[in-house]
């Protein structure tokens, strides 16, 4: 049994992490004990610089998956990786990309992946904009999105919404640095970053952290138009609606 937590619940409203999100900042999103029992590290892929994705990759698994919707997925030509999905939450991972550009070279490093993330989220991207295979995973989100699929796909792709943002998202999951052996110059084997660990490294880094259970709610609230967002539409607060 684990100790109780000694942090209270700490958690953002919808609300600021949305606010942040627009703002371009990152934002740690939890998803159910019951699931993955992890966090995230999300952004909006069309605020992805090299610093920020290099931030991303140093505090995460350093997989930079970028989820989009269906009809991207179709128009950009990235059919699923494999025909029978193994994976057991069905995440529903694309073939990879890189950005056909000539200031990418192999496809990996910050430069390269914030690049590949912000091409996939320009309007002027076409399916030609992209090598087949490279170093960023799409992920194709559920048309329903939470209230269909409680996963960090989907949540992306959401936060993208709510906030009039391009519905590309970039997401990676948080790890745990490890602890050192004593006596020994190694580190113990880093788990997944789980939720008392994701309240202090938003705290740490001044991040919004808040739940995917929250958003359902809230997503849910916005669909009876309960919270004074009907119809999908959330003030930005400097051009309107999106």
């Amino acid at each position: 049994m684990q100790p109780p937590s000694t942090l209270p619940k700490g958690f953002d409203s919808i609300e600021s992490t949305i606010q942040a999100f627009r703002a371009g900042e990152f934002i740690v999103v939890l998803d159910s004990q019951d699931r993955e029992n992890e966090g995230d590290l999300i952004i909006a892929a069309q605020d992805v610089t090299t610093e920020k994705m290099a931030f991303m990759v140093r505090h995460t698994s350093g997989l930079i998956c970028a989820p989009i919707t269906s009809r991207l997925a179709a128009t950009m030509e990235l059919p699923q990786m494999v025909v029978d999905n193994e994976d057991p939450n069905r995440t529903a991972y694309t073939i990879s990309i890189d950005a056909n550009d000539e200031t990418v070279t192999t496809g990996i490093s910050a430069h390269d992946r914030a690049l590949t993330c912000r091409t996939l989220a320009s309007a002027k991207a076409t399916a030609a904009s992209f090598r087949r295979p490279g170093h960023v995973f799409p992920l194709r989100a559920r048309d329903g999105g939470v209230l269909e699929r409680t996963g960090h796909t989907e949540a992306a792709v959401e936060f993208c919404r709510l906030a009039g943002k391009a519905k590309v998202g970039v997401i990676c999951e948080m790890v745990e640095d490890g602890e050192p052996v004593p006596g020994q110059a190694v580190m113990r084997e880093p788990g997944m970053m789980r939720r008392d660990a994701c309240l202090e490294f938003g705290k740490k880094w001044g991040l919004k952290v808040c739940t995917i259970e929250d958003l359902v709610e809230y997503v849910e609230k916005e669909k009876n138009g309960l919270n004074g967002h009907a119809n999908g539409m959330v003030a930005n607060g400097v051009n309107g609606y999106h």
